[in-house]
């Protein structure tokens, strides 16, 4: 009766330890996907310093750090580079964050599949 009172203990912590673990991960997760929300915020906010009277601050930035003309095209092709990294960020914050949205696998469904 000794060994399963302390399996028991042991059990109980490692459910602890998942359920701290798992609220972590949800904690990163909801504050790397509104960090990446706060940058496409910043990133399309407008901006009056530039040639054109709604020119987006970030794109104002990189031109000015970069030496790089003023645009159109740079300016669109800039955006779109910012939308792909900000879709992908949040695809992969949610893909690695939050595994338990997986369906689990039955064992009892793969062998039926088999047949």
């Amino acid at each position: 009766m000794d060994r399963t009172a302390g399996q028991s203990r042991v059990e109980g912590k490692q459910t602890r330890l998942r359920a701290v673990v798992s609220a972590v991960r949800i904690v990163v997760g909801v504050f790397l996907v509104a960090l990446f929300l706060t940058a496409a915020s910043r990133t399309t906010r407008d901006c009056t310093v530039g040639l054109y009277v709604y020119d987006i601050c970030a794109w104002v930035w990189v031109r000015e750090h970069l030496g790089l003309p003023a645009s159109k095209f740079l300016r669109a092709a800039f955006l779109e580079l910012i939308g792909i990294t900000l879709t992908l960020g949040i695809f992969l914050t949610i893909r690695f964050v939050f595994p338990f949205w997986r369906t689990a696998k039955d064992p009892k469904m793969q062998a039926g599949r088999d047949c």
